[in-house]
Order: C-alpha cells, then structure tokens, then sequence
C-alpha cells in the first residue's frame, strides 16, 4: 500500500514537473507585442547625418535598418519615395507616390540588418521629402505596415 502511494506520488510530481516545462517552453516563444522596426541612417551610419543638399544624378548613400520582433520570418520590401510638404503619409495610409527604389530583407524573428541603400534624384526640387516605406510581402499579399520615416532635402542642379 505505502509502495503504491509513492508510486502515485511520484507520478503526480512528474506530471506538476513535466506540464510546467512544456508550459515554459510554449509561453517562451509566445511574442506578446510583435512588432517591426524600421531606421534610417545617414551616409555616416548615425541618426543625424542626413544629407540636407544633393545634386540632381547625384548618387548618394544611406543605410536602411530593419529588425524583426513579429514572431515569425518576414520579407520586407523598404519603398524609397520622394514627396513635399502635402504629401500625405500616416500609420494607415502609404504616400501615393512613384517608387523611386526598393530594396528588400528576409529576416527570422529577432535578427535585424542594416541595408546599404544608394539613391539618387533626377530632378532638381527644394524642400523635398525622401520618405521610406516598409511594406509586408505575406501569402495573403503585399501590405503597407504602417512604417516609415523621412527627412527634408534639397536638390540642385550642378553649376555649368
């Protein structure tokens, strides 16, 4: 009989045991807040090195950083767009604009990269906006993700 309680005691505390890892092992794995993180960085690597004047064909380089907390591997495209000061861009809604340039990542969840990306502008502007969308490729399509940043710029035409 005491062989038999043990018996049913130990099976019991096996079970606590092995319920609670395999608990663990799920609940580790589970991302509560997924999220996608887009940066973009001057030709310096750094957050305040942006080009302010460029030339018209003038190729000039910045460094796009994205990272991956969704929870599962991503394709990014990283839609490089140039607008003004009415250029309508939010979390919602991508600006209605041609795509100058695209560049794309594949990344697992939590790896991240930074992409070398090189531009150029073929028309002289002041004020412009260079904004950069990111945008999801999923098996259920391709959707804007509410990412972007942008900052202000001019381009001139070259002396003659």
């Amino acid at each position: 009989m005491i062989d038999e309680e043990l018996r049913a005691a130990a099976l019991a505390i096996i079970a606590v045991i092995g319920v609670a890892a395999v608990s663990q092992a799920i609940v580790a794995e589970r991302v509560v807040e997924p999220f996608s993180a887009l940066g973009t960085l001057g030709p310096n690597m750094k957050l305040d090195d942006y080009p302010k004047t460029v030339l018209v064909n003038e190729t000039f380089r910045l460094y796009l950083y994205v990272e991956n907390q969704e929870g599962r591997v991503m394709f990014y495209e990283l839609r490089v767009k140039l607008g003004n000061n009415s250029t309508v861009i939010n979390e919602t809604v991508p600006a209605d604009l041609p795509v100058l340039k695209s560049y794309y990542v594949i990344l697992p969840h939590g790896a991240n990269e930074t992409i070398p990306a090189d531009i150029s502008i073929a028309a002289p502007a002041t004020d412009v906006k260079l904004i950069i969308e990111m945008w999801v490729h999923a098996s259920n399509g391709t959707y804007y993700n509410g990412r972007w940043n942008h900052f202000w710029m001019n381009v001139t035409a070259p002396a003659l």
